[in-house]
């Protein structure tokens, strides 16, 4: 600072001295006022060059923690929706199980296992719903494809994933079948005899074999192509075994499979012409030739013997079940034996009735009209099985089918249904695992940013009561200064007295 020189007061050095110091004091004032207007300490790259590159980065790092909390929060959610959904699956199978245990008493019949097969099925139904209707942002969560990553930190990299690959629709559990397009059936059941799907129709009258387990009954078999089988069902009464009826080899026109009516309508002892009547249709007389020889009647496939030729016969009606040559009779049977109606027709087209037996040529096949289809094999070896059940299972088209028919397969369910509770309580167990982490990280990103901001606070922003102190103190200098300044410019006035 220059001394000032009183003698010479062309420059008035002592007032410059405090000009110098006031406009030094309002450049200091102004930084302090600045600071409390703006609550920033760096208003300026200038007040700070290096301190505002700092607070710079950890500003931007500190924007970055709070996105990586909003990311996790959201993960956190997208999270939740998955836990919901296998939660209401878990809820589902309980009761499926719960069911499924019912179902495994023999207390009940085949109606309330049906009741229960169908309530199973709708649960199963309602699986596969959850699993598309789990969504977010229009991701299906439980489907078995999810592989996410989730940014939770501020930097490139710090991310948490989410791989999620099993599938838990009720096909993949194992607790339902989904036929697209036909019913499925295991194809060889036994003895010869196929049971198989196909596009079928159902006929009028009939409806879809429901998903259960059925089975296939030969009833009767007539193995040659040559002769049909016989059973008189109702004999006429008073003949007392006079009249026999049987079958004939090589019927150029036999009766039709099922039942037929054969009435004697008279009997002349001494021609021995015996006549008839077929289904309520008059018949030619045949005669008969001697005691216990089979004569044909016609070429119906059916004979006639009489014990003694020259007796009378009593006139009256055989009611009578016959089976073609090289034809089986069988029967669609339930799991308990009870028949199950079917097309009388076969596939010959809509019945226009309906029947309990079918009959099968050798090698062919005869559509049920209920969605299913059965061949008969070789009828030699249904012949020697003439009796027999054959057991199968059915599945139903276009249906989450489940199958508790039987009190061994209910108990077979349960112990599916316990694996798919499995298979979803480990994906439970997963999902609240990375849940419980991702609460873990955003605590630790929570306090990170706050010290980072912290960080950012103390160097980018002002001390408010310390920059008030300062501006204080300068607005007093402020003044002083102002006083000196006044003072100095009066200071030269002195020597005016030596001019007088």
């Amino acid at each position: 600072m220059a001394n000032p020189d009183i003698t010479r007061i062309a420059g008035n050095i002592g007032a410059l001295n405090a000009l110098q110091q006031l406009s030094t004091i309002n450049n200091k004032l102004a930084v302090h006022q600045s600071r409390l207007a703006s609550g920033k300490r760096i208003n300026s790259a200038a007040d700070d060059p290096a301190g505002l590159t700092i607070a710079t980065k950890m500003q931007a790092r500190s924007e970055g923690l709070k996105t990586a909390l909003d990311n996790i929060g959201d993960a956190k959610n997208m999270l939740s929706v998955a836990e919901s959904g296998l939660s209401k699956l878990t809820d589902i199978l309980v009761q499926m199980r719960s069911k499924a245990e019912q179902a495994a008493s023999d207390t009940l019949g085949e109606t309330e296992r049906q009741t229960i097969q169908t309530q199973l099925s709708a649960f199963a139904a309602q699986i596969d719903s959850i699993i598309a209707e789990t969504k977010w942002n229009d991701v299906q969560l439980l489907d078995g494809n999810i592989n996410k990553r989730f940014q939770t930190g501020a930097d490139a990299g710090e991310v948490t994933t989410w791989n999620m690959t099993q599938k838990h629709d009720a096909t993949t559990l194992g607790i339902s079948t989904v036929e697209a397009n036909n019913g499925t059936a295991n194809e060889d059941i036994a003895h010869g005899v196929t049971a198989y799907n196909g596009d079928m129709a159902i006929f009028d009258g009939l409806s879809r074999l429901g998903t259960g387990t059925y089975q296939v009954k030969v009833d009767e078999v007539a193995a040659t192509s040559t002769e049909g089988t016989l059973n008189v069902l109702t004999s006429v009464a008073g003949n007392n075994g006079q009249v026999t009826l049987g079958t004939v080899a090589n019927a150029t026109s036999e009766l039709a499979n099922g039942t037929s009516s054969i009435e004697i309508t008279g009997y002349n002892t001494g021609t021995h012409a015996l006549s008839y009547s077929l289904n309520g249709v008059a018949q030619s007389d045949v005669t008969i030739t001697g005691d216990d020889d089979e004569i044909a009647l016609g070429d119906t496939g059916v004979t006639v013997a009489l014990a003694d030729y020259g007796a009378a016969v009593q006139n009256g009606t055989y009611t009578i079940d016959y089976v073609q040559s090289d034809t089986a009779r069988m029967q669609l049977q339930t799991a308990s034996g009870t028949a199950i109606a079917v097309d009388a027709n076969g596939s010959d087209g809509a019945p226009n009735a309906t029947s309990t037996y079918f009959y099968v040529t050798a090698s062919n096949t005869y559509n049920t009209g209920k969605g299913l289809q059965i061949t008969a094999g070789d009828l030699t070896a249904l012949t020697n099985n003439k009796g027999s059940v054959s057991s199968f299972d059915y599945v139903q088209a276009n249906d989450n089918s489940v199958n508790v028919s039987t009190a061994e397969l209910a108990s077979n369910y349960m112990t599916t249904v316990n694996a798919a509770l499995d298979t979803v309580n480990r994906s439970m167990a997963d999902l609240g695992s990375l849940m419980a982490r991702m609460s873990i990280k955003e605590e630790a990103v929570t306090s990170s940013q706050i010290n980072v901001e912290s960080s950012y606070n103390r160097i980018m922003n002002a001390n408010m009561a310390e920059e008030q102190v300062n501006a204080s103190k300068y607005l007093i200098l402020q003044q002083t200064a102002t006083a000196m300044l006044a003072q100095a410019n009066t200071a030269p006035q002195f020597l005016l007295s030596l001019f007088q």
